[in-house]
């Protein structure tokens, strides 16, 4: 064997060399042990940063200072650097980290893979893949020591939770006995017709059913706190709506879908009463007469302006306003439920940033309404680390359109480059035309029929790879027959599963086919009435997650309820379920 060369100090060493004969060896243990202790060392200040929640300061000294450096504690700092980048919004270099520890040696080990598998379910979470997640955390059921099985367990049912319910449908096709378990009893919460006694008793028959299902043995927490709050139903309820006036159909709407849901119930159903709100002076007049019903909850109001009126008053009984504050101060008694496109933007980017699209530019009608929404998507992008390339609103004529999507492209960049080479080499250049490569995708803030001229108009400027997301504000009506089915494909847009063609629950309702707006309150009434029923569920378990008309329902610390809808597109001018991978796979063939 070749005799390893000895450095002696009047040699010339560059900095990396002293750096890797700082790493243990056997010529300089005093040096090896100094510079791998500092290695430590840092790795240590960064678990505090993380723990303090400052997480980029954390991965600032992981990479500066332990990552580079093989040391014991290299495969926890990538674990630890995923971690942080995770909570900064960094999906891509989080899924790095995670990488770069896998291929070390240490990763073999049993216990460090079931730790691989912890921290990408951790980041999936992140990013809302609950399908993913739930893949991840089946697997570590099996492999995890039984002290840890029952966090898993419960971390895989709020993902269970989670799922839309056209995601649980596919993951029962799969026939895997101990996932069917978790789904079966999510559908027994899913269904709003059951009262919380026929819910409790469905789990008891399934239990008794599958003895050793982890679920069997140690309940979800969800059916624990159901327990104790199954004599706790409401008994009297209150609407305070605008049932005249401007506001009156939205109102009737709201009341149609919460009756339909009050009349499915199959249990004991509480005492209704409606107030019009127009019959009184003022919204503190009217809610003094709701509450004088002493009712168990009240449902109202419904104007934004009277939900801050409302907001700085004691209130006696618990409201859910169906409307939302820009500023939430939340105060004791006051829930907030409302068709915002907060959530579904949230939704929508979360579903980009699952096939790594990180980047977006926004284009909107000029409507209030749509610059109003387009600054809502761009405070979002910016919270969650979204590049946005370009900001347009245009004027609705053919021209305003054309400029808006060339300065979206750099169009005009492109043709002054090749004019000003021409110019300098008095030569006639040939060029290849082609999409700007720094964009992921167009979020779009107007109406179908606006959305059917700028399809095209992206097609024709080369971005015919490039994807159109939109809040369901798209879809307010069905596309009429003079719609080119093509000119609508590609557009990817969130809408309640309400109003999917394979949803049937709110289809004894008047018809609202022309209007998808009033169908969308039809199906925020009906789940109006299911949070007024389980409230008190959600004060009590936080975590708490119920599938409804309006989506997968959640709420924040603050009392807002949120709500997690379906993606969708038009194929042939049929309403399909969206596919990212189908939409966003480009981006990936693109970099090889």
């Amino acid at each position: 064997m070749e005799k390893p060369r000895v450095v002696t100090q009047a040699e010339n060493k560059n900095p990396a060399q002293d750096e890797r004969t700082d790493l243990p060896s056997i010529y300089h243990p005093l040096k090896a042990s100094s510079a791998s202790q500092r290695v430590i060392n840092a790795y240590k200040d960064a678990q505090v940063f993380y723990g303090q929640a400052e997480y980029q300061q954390a991965l600032t000294t992981l990479t500066a200072n332990v990552l580079p450096k093989t040391s014991s504690v290299q495969f926890e700092a990538y674990l630890l650097a995923a971690a942080s980048a995770s909570e900064l919004n960094y999906l891509a270099d989080a899924l790095h980290y995670v990488q770069s520890a896998e291929k070390l040696a240490v990763a073999r080990r049993s216990d460090n893979q079931n730790r691989l598998k912890l921290t990408q379910a951790s980041i999936f979470e992140h990013v809302d893949d609950w399908l993913t997640v739930i893949n991840l955390r089946m697997d570590l059921s099996f492999s995890l020591p039984l002290s840890e099985k029952q966090k898993n367990d419960a971390k895989l049912w709020l993902a269970i939770q989670s799922l839309t319910q056209n995601e649980l449908e596919a993951l029962f096709q799969q026939q895997k006995p101990l996932l069917n378990g978790w789904l079966s009893i999510s559908e027994i919460l899913r269904d709003p017709s059951l009262s919380i006694e026929q819910q409790l008793t469905m789990f008891s028959l399934w239990q008794t059913g599958n003895p050793n299902h982890p679920a069997a043995i140690s309940p979800p927490h969800d059916f624990q706190v159901l327990s104790s709050v199954k004599d706790m139903a409401p008994q009297k309820m209150v609407l305070l709506l605008p049932m005249s006036g401007k506001l009156e159909r939205a109102s009737q709407a709201i009341v149609d879908g919460f009756f339909a849901a009050y009349y499915r119930q199959t249990s004991a159903r509480p005492q209704v009463t409606v107030i019009n709100t127009e019959n009184y002076p003022n919204i503190i007049e009217a809610l003094a007469a709701a509450n004088n019903r002493q009712p168990d909850i009240i449902i109202g109001p419904l104007q934004k302006n009277n939900v801050a009126q409302i907001s700085r008053v004691v209130l006696p009984y618990p409201v859910i306003a169906l409307n939302q504050l820009d500023v939430n101060q939340h105060p004791k008694n006051l829930y907030h439920f409302s068709l915002t496109a907060e959530d579904e933007i949230h939704e929508l980017i979360s579903f980009a940033k699952q096939e790594g699209a990180n980047s977006a530019a926004i284009l909107s009608t000029q409507d209030t309404w749509a610059l109003k929404q387009s600054d809502e998507f761009r405070v979002a992008a910016e919270t969650e680390n979204v590049i946005i390339t370009s900001n347009q609103s245009y004027a609705n004529t053919p021209k305003g359109r054309q400029d808006a999507i060339q300065k979206l492209l750099l169009v005009n960049e492109s043709y002054g480059r090749k004019s000003l080479v021409e110019t300098w080499t008095d030569t006639k250049v040939d060029s290849v035309s082609r999409s700007r490569r720094d964009l992921d995708y167009v979020y779009f803030v107007g109406k179908l029929n606006d959305a059917k001229q700028i399809r095209p108009l992206l097609d024709f400027y080369f971005a015919d790879t490039i994807p159109m997301l939109a809040s369901s504000t798209l879809n307010d009506s069905a596309p009429d027959n003079s719609i080119n089915p093509s000119d609508i494909e590609r557009i990817l847009f969130t809408e309640a599963p309400a109003l999917l063609p394979t949803n049937t629950s709110l289809n004894e309702l008047p018809s609202n086919q022309n209007s998808n707006i009033l169908r969308r309150l039809q199906a925020l009434g009906a789940d109006a009435y299911l949070l007024a029923n389980k409230h008190t569920l959600f004060t009590l378990l936080p975590s708490t997650k119920i599938s409804a008309n309006t989506g997968i329902i959640t709420m924040d610390k603050t009392g807002v309820f949120h709500k997690r809808p379906e993606i969708m597109t038009y194929r042939k001018g049929n309403l399909v379920y969206a596919n990212n991978q189908l939409f966003f796979k480009q981006k990936e063939d693109t970099q090889k």
